[in-house]
């Protein structure tokens, strides 16, 4: 007699659609947390699909119906996420949901799906999957932030990161820490993995990336990897641990990650990171402006990129920048001037955006206390749509401003010499690579980026309790999305206005 079938659950990276840097080969990131999550199932006895809206082909079959679906969901793409979690719903399949937005909008996440898991999932998705199974979902799972030994190794998920869907985006990706010590006024990142930076041994980051060396498609040369880090510099002991490490196994991989513009202030980490086959570094200048940069809680200091990046530059590692448009201090002057001078310092691939009080973030409550918020369309939040009142200029101008940036920076002029410059200066690979980032940019960003088509209001009562939890401080963000929501630790449940809560799942830890 042949058995049941395992459970089956449905794991969706929803559709992020519009202008972006995923529309550049050089920022196309497989889904990495929904790869941890499919080696949790499996580990829990559960079949997988996992379902990228982003890429081709990974579409379920017609007739297949999970026992379970489960969906992540930043701010921008948080509507299709809830479409998502409706059609399924409409399917009678039972649907949980978790990510950064859901995890500062609990009540409204709840609205659209049977169950939130709020933080990170670790420590919880077994919970998830054994009250799913027992047909009892609890409407709130509270992950807790945990060392990262307990996150699965990438050969419980390797098949899914080799999928066939991923051919056309041979960058693979990968997380070796998470947290992030600064405090940014902007930034939703320290309120989900918090401010204490946490990290995978040395020594498992190797083993790990030597397995996806191995994975197809194997192209000619070193494997382009992405580390989705927050800031990898932020602790330069690990970071000079990492590199050893990847010097001492000589793996054929280049790498690139994100990190605090710090890092090339020390000349031996710089070189020592360049040995272990770090080829690029996106570095969120965010302003060059100080009294923008004070206003963001940003410690940048302006006077010293150019020297900063140039260091880069001296060891074949290509600079990719962000810049953030529309603080208060910015006048109109301020598109034009950045780009010109970012041009001047150097930087050779650059993402500019607008100013966007995410959710959960102290510029969301900032900009919601003084009513200066227009719009509440998450699909809007997008960091290209002003969804905000600049104080020194109009909306239409920062949408029209970015734009004038963005053909500022990217002018063909600037682009052919820029490109000459790395012909000269670094790599022909990078500096290919770099040409191109330039062309898609110059292409997507020819005009002001249409509203999403697809509608969306965040409840009244939900953007308050949004910003309450958007108010503490950023360790205390999720646990007052929670309080919001009318939850509370087991140990002291709460009344509200509804029938009392089901009690959170807590790590066993």
């Amino acid at each position: 007699m042949v058995g049941s079938p395992a459970p089956l659950v449905h794991l969706v990276y929803p559709r992020i659609g519009g202008r972006g840097l995923h529309e550049t080969n050089g920022f196309r990131y497989r889904p990495y947390a929904l790869f941890v999550l499919a080696a949790l199932a499996r580990r829990s006895g559960w079949r997988v699909r996992l379902i990228d809206e982003n890429a081709r082909g990974m579409t379920p079959p017609p007739d297949e119906r999970p026992d379970l679906v489960a969906v992540t969901a930043w701010t921008r793409f948080a509507p299709r996420a809830y479409e998502v979690c409706h059609e399924y719903r409409r399917l009678g399949v039972p649907s949980v949901i978790g990510g950064v937005h859901p995890s500062v909008a609990v009540s409204e996440a709840l609205r659209h799906a049977d169950a939130v898991v709020a933080g990170e999932a670790e420590a919880v998705f077994a919970d998830v999957l054994a009250d799913a199974l027992g047909g009892g979902l609890a409407r709130l799972y509270r992950g807790e932030w945990q060392d990262m030994d307990t996150v699965p190794h990438v050969a419980e998920f390797a098949d899914l990161a080799a999928h066939r869907s991923y051919r056309f985006s041979p960058l693979q990706s990968y997380q070796a820490t998470r947290g992030c010590r600064f405090n940014c006024d902007f930034c939703s990142v320290i309120r989900i993995n918090g401010r204490r930076q946490r990290h995978v041994d040395p020594q498992r980051v190797v083993e790990e990336i030597r397995l996806l060396t191995c994975l197809p498609p194997r192209l000619p040369g070193p494997m382009p990897l992405y580390l989705l880090d927050d800031d990898l510099a932020a602790d330069r002991e690990y970071l000079a641990a990492f590199c050893e490490a990847l010097i001492a196994a000589d793996l054929p991989v280049t790498w690139g990650a994100q990190a605090s513009i710090g890092i090339a202030r020390d000349p031996e980490l710089v070189e020592l990171a360049a040995r272990a086959g770090m080829d690029g570094v996106f570095i969120g200048f965010e302003s060059l402006s100080r009294d923008s940069l004070v206003e963001a809680n940003k410690k940048n200091r302006p006077h010293e990129y150019a020297e900063l990046v140039a260091r880069l530059h001296a060891h074949n590692i290509t600079v990719r920048g962000g810049l953030v448009l529309g603080f208060d201090s910015d006048g109109p002057d301020v598109f034009a001037a950045s780009a010109e001078e970012a041009d001047r310092i150097g930087i050779d691939v650059l993402h500019f955006t607008v100013l966007t009080p995410l959710p959960g973030t102290a510029l969301f409550a900032r900009l919601y206390d003084d009513g200066r918020i227009t719009d509440l369309n998450w699909a809007n939040y997008d960091v290209y749509h002003p969804v905000f009142e600049p104080a020194r200029m109009s909306q239409a101008q920062l949408a029209e401003g970015l734009v004038t940036a963005y053909q500022t920076f990217y002018g063909r002029s600037k682009r052919v010499r820029r490109f000459a410059w790395g012909v000269r200066h670094q790599q022909l690979k990078a500096a290919a690579a770099a040409a191109m980032n330039n062309a898609m940019f110059a292409r997507a960003f020819r005009e002001v980026v249409p509203p999403s088509e697809m509608a969306f209001e965040a409840d009244p009562g939900d953007v308050e309790q949004i910003a309450a939890a958007s108010r503490v401080e950023a360790n205390d963000a999720i646990d007052e999305a929670v309080r919001q929501a009318g939850f509370a630790p087991p140990s002291a449940p709460i009344v509200v206005d509804q029938p009392v809560a089901p009690p959170m799942r807590r790590s066993a830890s």
